[in-house]
């Protein structure tokens, strides 16, 4: 599978975050997971939306909207998702094992898999 980190997309193997990212450090971080069916991303504008409610509800600078809504396609369409999941995670960034932020450029990660379609 690609993956896309920061603005690129990267091979799953070579796909790697610092140890010292706050979403891992702290859970500093939002995220949303989107259903895909017959290679459509599901309710994109629903979820990004809710996405940059949370990351202002967290005083977090949200993402780039769109940055993320063409992560989402083209992640999708380099894996060839026609049923699945994509997972869209932002996280404050690099910063110390504290819970301050740091100044750092937030992390953007859109991530898929493909999967059954389900009729639940």
């Amino acid at each position: 599978m690609r993956v896309y980190i920061d603005g690129e997309v990267l091979a799953e193997p070579d796909a790697k975050v610092s140890v010292f990212d706050h979403g891992l450090v702290t859970g500093d971080g939002a995220f949303e997971t989107l259903a895909v069916y017959q290679g459509q991303v599901f309710a994109t504008s629903r979820h990004l939306a809710r996405l940059e409610r949370t990351c202002k509800g967290m005083r977090l600078d949200p993402p780039d909207l769109a940055e993320v809504e063409k992560a989402v396609r083209r992640v999708v369409e380099e894996n060839g998702i026609v049923d699945g999941k994509v997972r869209i995670t932002y996280t404050a960034g690099d910063s110390g094992l504290g819970s301050a932020r740091s100044n750092s450029k937030r992390r953007l990660i859109v991530a898929c898999e493909a999967g059954e379609r389900t009729t639940s």
